[in-house]
């Protein structure tokens, strides 16, 4: 099992389930970024649909299961900020 190294110097184990997403994470954000500007008013189909759609074609190697976690950790990602 991997750890990783907490704020405050400590090793802990690594939680993250899917490495391979995270590796990709912030290509991914990017080229679905333009989805999640305020300005932008989709009516349909779901903005979700059309970002496993874009990334689906990015990175033909994923599963639809894989897609859908990383789509829902990017909308995480831009509720928060």
């Amino acid at each position: 099992m991997s750890t990783y190294v907490d704020p405050q110097g400590t090793a802990q184990p690594e939680r993250r389930r899917y490495p391979h997403l995270r590796a990709i994470f912030d290509g991914a954000r990017l080229r679905i970024a333009h989805l999640y500007d305020a300005d932008v008013q989709r009516q349909s189909p779901p903005r979700a649909y059309l970002a496993q759609r874009l990334l689906h074609e990015s990175y033909p190697q994923l599963s639809s299961h894989d897609l859908s976690v990383l789509v829902n950790a990017i909308e995480r990602r831009h509720t928060v900020h």
